[in-house]
């Protein structure tokens, strides 16, 4: 019994060690947003020996200052609902904008299944980074979504980084361990019909953030996707940021 039961822990591990992104699907995403893109370019970024799609905006005022985007389970860095409204809006607020595409899976996969790709994601937001180290600008914050956000705090708290902001916008509850080591601002933002995930993870972040004077909670009238509040989440994106 006991040599089967180390047996299946061993092919568990094989399984897990094999996970790797459906970059077939990144490729159709990638198509979608070159044929469709109306605001910012589209840049090529490089993780993991595979290429990846991003888009940059410049903000309309002269600034060195970029916000990394980070989008949520399974979509895009031109996402509609979050991803596409914020990377656009904070270019009249001050900001550059970079959003990246994160490793995807096939459609229907919960959260649970990405978490051995959290390392390739690590490696993304590292070569957004660098990329816009190499363009002399400054990588000032990391806005995420969702799974995204549980993805960046992942990156914040086990890589050094130049993040002086952290936003996570519907961070599920397993993202508390990560808050537990980062020491940066963090805007923990949420709606009041957001996702069980998200909800029963309140009192856990901020339990994990009570060594972080700069860590704030917010609650807003919204769902976890901020529908028709596209207005709301701008305005406390960038009320916070300022």
């Amino acid at each position: 019994m006991r040599k089967i039961l180390v047996a299946l822990i061993l092919l568990s591990n094989i399984v897990f060690a094999q996970v790797i992104p459906d970059y077939a699907k990144e490729a159709r995403w990638a198509s979608f947003i070159e044929d469709g893109l109306m605001d910012g370019d589209v840049v090529l970024l490089k993780a993991n020996d595979h290429e990846f799609l991003a888009i940059y905006t410049e903000s309309e005022s002269d600034t060195k200052k970029t916000a990394v985007v980070v989008h949520g389970l399974g979509v895009h860095p031109d996402w509609p609902q979050v991803i596409q409204p914020l990377r656009v809006a904070l270019t009249e607020r001050g900001f550059n904008t970079l959003s990246i595409q994160m490793p995807v899976l096939e459609n229907g996969v919960g959260f649970e299944r990405y978490l051995p790709l959290f390392t390739d994601a690590d490696n993304r937001i590292n070569s957004a980074v660098n990329y816009l180290a190499a363009q002399d600008l400054e990588a000032n914050v990391l806005i995420a979504h969702s799974l995204g956000s549980e993805m960046s705090a992942h990156y914040l708290a086990n890589n050094k980084n130049p993040f002086k902001r952290f936003v996570g916008i519907g961070m599920p509850g397993p993202s508390a361990p990560y808050l537990s080591n980062i020491n940066i601002p963090v805007l923990d933002l949420y709606g009041d019909e957001d996702i069980p995930s998200v909800m029963q993870g309140v009192q856990e972040k901020q339990r994990a953030s009570k060594h972080n004077t700069n860590y704030r909670q917010i609650m807003a009238n919204a769902d976890h996707f901020f529908n028709d509040k596209d207005d709301l989440l701008i305005d406390e994106v960038s009320a916070w940021l300022k």
